[in-house]
């Protein structure tokens, strides 16, 4: 930005769940922008809707809160509420998810300093919960020349880690993963580390999650 003083706004990775991390920095990004007066595009505000279905008690937490309201819908306030973001890009699958979203920014209400720190709670639940950060973009699939389905594989360990309950994401692995390619056909070449938004060490945590093959 020093060099680039034309620069008119920065399109970043901004929610509440990577604000404070350490390779994403959504916070500190902000942070800079903020400082310097730079309008702010938004991507990623639900992580790829990891954050419309968050963990039990993060859900439980919001619903306590304000009945009803969707966890996306919490997300995306956090996101509202910050001063200077100019835009939010939100993926929707469905009409349902449009039309929650446009119900969230209809008069729209910013964060109360209480909704901020359930938010921070809810943060707080999150990384205590030992959960891979995969948000299933799927670019690491692409290239991938054993054609591993990577983050299903990710998704059915976050489910056993989450949810405690192993017997269906084995029998979901076994069935609909396993017969394309399994996780101990990685020849480590790194194409999916080059392109992964998440910068997860995807080679290590295949090699560390074979637990399905066994």
């Amino acid at each position: 930005l020093d060099d680039h003083p034309e620069v008119e706004f920065v399109h970043i990775q901004l929610n509440y769940s990577d604000w404070d991390n350490p390779v994403i920095a959504s916070g500190r990004l902000y942070e800079i922008l903020h400082e310097r007066g730079i309008p702010t595009v938004v991507m990623e505000p639900v992580k790829g809707g990891s954050l419309a279905a968050p963990v039990p008690e993060v859900q439980e937490l919001f619903s306590a809160a304000r009945p009803g309201a969707s966890a996306a819908s919490w997300a995306l306030r956090f996101v509202g509420t910050l001063p200077g973001v100019m835009t939010i890009l939100s993926g929707m699958s469905n009409d349902a998810q449009m039309s929650d979203n446009i119900a969230t920014f209809t008069n729209f209400e910013p964060l109360s300093e209480n909704e901020q720190a359930m938010i921070q709670q809810a943060r707080e639940i999150m990384l205590g919960t030992p959960t891979i950060g995969c948000t299933a973009c799927r670019y690491c699939c692409d290239g991938c020349p054993m054609q591993i389905k990577i983050p299903d594989i990710f998704s059915l360990v976050n489910t056993v880690r989450v949810y405690k309950e192993g017997w269906r994401a084995n029998n979901f692995y076994n069935s609909h993963i396993a017969p394309v390619s399994r996780a101990a056909d990685c020849i480590a070449c790194g194409q999916c580390e080059g392109v992964c938004p998440q910068h997860l060490p995807i080679i290590s945590l295949l090699e560390s999650n074979r637990e399905w093959e066994e």
